[in-house]
């Protein structure tokens, strides 16, 4: 494969992998008059529409560029190049075709994007998400919990102190005894979390019912909240909380998961 098309075939990827305008330009100096695109029910075709296919930001762009990628193989009149994707749960993998014509123009983009399936529920939650919400308040993406207070209207609050709770359960230490959470759990009302670490697109959305909990439970509570909270609360005048969640639902680094019980 001569540099030409060599050359050509890294716009086309620099493009894809960052949406910058000079990349798509470098890109589309090497395009037929009749480039072809196609990826899945995707088709464009001529300059202009496969320039501005390749151009700016897309929802995958930002996560084409982490990706593990090939060397780029020779296939005919073609280059083609594969990558993987570990940190990221939403494709499984990725494989990109460039064809050229006899004058070393690119004739035809075929990209293939494999997804993950659609998870099958369990009913316990996976290793991904326990070390995950384990480790959220250290990892600086601390759980969003969301709750309807005494007055009706939403709440959104962060808790540092959430941790998985057996298998389809979390625990928060709550400091003020008199608060809206407490209140909540009390009621028995549904109570919400949200979790996200944006470096790797990974999204839990999970909900279930509060209850206070005392004794040996309340000590383990405590127990495995992380130091940092337990030091706003040296007197351990606060609340334990344990949520058994009914669903929990999101993408992580191995794929989509679902809990249901």
């Amino acid at each position: 494969m001569n540099q030409r098309r060599m050359d050509a075939f890294d716009a086309v990827l620099r493009a894809l992998r960052t949406g910058e305008n000079t990349a798509v330009e470098e890109a589309a100096a090497a395009f037929a008059p009749s480039v072809s695109y196609q990826s899945g029910n995707v088709a464009v075709s001529g300059t202009d529409a496969v320039s501005d296919r390749l151009n700016g930001q897309w929802p995958l762009t930002p996560v084409y560029a982490k990706g593990e990628w090939t060397e780029p193989e020779a296939t005919g009149d073609a280059l083609q190049i594969s990558a993987r994707f570990p940190t990221f749960g939403t494709i499984k993998g990725y494989a990109l075709k460039v064809s050229f014509d006899g004058n070393d123009r690119i004739t035809r983009l075929d990209e293939t994007v494999e997804m993950y399936p659609a998870p099958k529920a369990t009913d316990s939650l996976p290793a991904v998400v326990r070390t995950a919400i384990n480790g959220a308040l250290a990892n600086n993406t601390p759980i969003t919990v969301a709750y309807t207070g005494s007055d009706g209207a939403p709440v959104l609050s962060l808790r540092g102190s959430t941790q998985v709770y057996g298998k389809s359960a979390l625990s928060i230490w709550v400091r003020n005894p008199k608060g809206g959470l407490v209140d909540a759990a009390r009621a028995g009302k549904a109570i919400s979390f949200l979790y996200r670490d944006s470096s790797r697109r990974m999204t839990l959305v999970m909900s279930g019912k509060g209850r206070i909990v005392e004794g040996a439970e309340r000590d383990r509570v405590w127990s495995i909240s992380p130091e940092v909270e337990k030091r706003h609360d040296p007197e351990r005048k606060g609340v334990a909380i344990v949520i058994d969640l009914d669903k929990v639902a999101g993408n992580t680094p191995s794929g989509p998961v679902l809990v249901a019980t």
